[in-house]
């Protein structure tokens, strides 16, 4: 079962297409009227996902904390959207593009736009991010999230969404056409107890998902070397049950459509050590002797957009790490590097 939560963004504004504008006393110019309805669709597993860690007793303040953090990514608020309107023959190049600050939940939009057919792509809560940009939307086909090419990232900090709509025109009739915008990233936590350990410092990082997104067929690029994204940690006012969590583009999902991936090279798990491993966490922690003790945990199952997984592990004296969840390999070096003499990435 799946929490859904959908709000209605009409935008009543007039755009002026070929000298076509809504204040003009003679309309005659213009072909046709299309209103468009906007409707942000968060279709996402968060809420069932946080009741199920209350079921399995895990502390309440941790996971309201949790919820506080992942707040501006599982919204039901559009802080800024972007419209384009493409050709839909030769190059699909861009007709027309508006932007918007929304920071509402309602407004009223209609267009007078030329009688022609139009592929229409739209994008919200891009602004802010931090991580990934839009790029390519000169021309539809190449219209993309793209993530910083760094080889270690932050987090996104917003939840994107996007549609993509084929618009039709009916000759000398006026039409509302809906479109609905869907959650393309995600998120992951990661719940440690480290009660049995003496800790300097823990750092977490997660790696295995896409890159960058296309918008028009809604596909997913994975790279050869994925970056490590330095995962935030939560501030559960607990020492020894320690939070930490990354907002992502999803991992790759095997058993899905293939026209959803796309990859950019032969075996997209080249950089992932476990084995089968679909993505990973890596867990490194500054003991109290100066070593460091590495450990990596493979998830085997995907993570989609709109979904948040939570993941437990628990830590032995040495830092190493165990786990009994199913659909996890984890694997550990011991004194992986003595401390000072080589940089965890940040």
């Amino acid at each position: 079962m799946k929490s859904i939560v959908s709000i209605i963004f009409g935008m009543v504004m007039a755009v002026v297409f070929s000298g076509c504008s809504a204040i003009d006393e003679d309309l005659s110019d213009c072909d046709e009227t299309l209103k468009l309805d906007y409707e942000l669709h968060l279709v996402t597993n968060l809420s069932i996902e946080l009741q199920k860690e209350l079921d399995k007793k895990t502390d309440a303040r941790l996971l309201e904390a949790l919820r506080r953090y992942l707040s501006p990514v599982f919204s039901d608020y559009a802080h800024d959207l972007d419209l384009s309107f493409y050709d839909t023959q030769g190059d699909f190049a861009r007709l027309h593009h508006e932007q918007h600050q929304m920071d509402a939940n309602e407004m009223s939009y209609t267009l007078y736009i030329p009688y022609r057919d139009y592929m229409h792509l739209a994008t919200a809560n891009v602004d802010g991010n931090g991580i990934v940009t839009q790029e390519g939307g000169n021309h539809c086909r190449t219209a993309q999230f793209l993530q910083s090419r760094s080889d270690t990232i932050s987090t996104h900090k917003t939840g994107l969404f996007t549609a993509r709509e084929a618009i039709r025109m009916k000759k000398n009739d006026d039409q509302t056409i809906f479109v609905r915008l869907y959650m393309a990233n995600c998120a992951a936590g990661l719940i440690l107890d480290t009660s049995k350990a003496t800790l300097k410092d823990l750092k977490v990082f997660a790696t295995g998902f896409a890159t960058s997104f296309n918008i028009a067929d809604s596909s997913y690029v994975y790279s050869e070397r994925p970056p490590m994204i330095v995962t935030d940690k939560i501030n559960t006012g607990s020492d020894n049950q320690q939070c930490f969590c990354t907002v992502n583009f999803p991992s790759k999902n095997p058993s899905g459509p293939s026209t959803r991936l796309v990859t950019e090279v032969e075996d997209p798990r080249a950089s992932i050590d476990a084995p089968d491993a679909l993505w990973e966490l890596h867990v490194y922690a500054f003991l109290a002797d100066g070593t460091v003790t590495k450990s990596v945990i493979g998830v085997k199952n995907p993570l989609l957009a709109a979904q948040l997984k939570i993941l437990h592990a628990r830590m032995s004296s040495d830092g190493s790490l165990e786990s009994d969840e199913p659909g996890l390999a984890v694997s550990v070096t011991l004194d992986w590097k003595e401390a000072g003499h080589h940089e965890v990435p940040l």
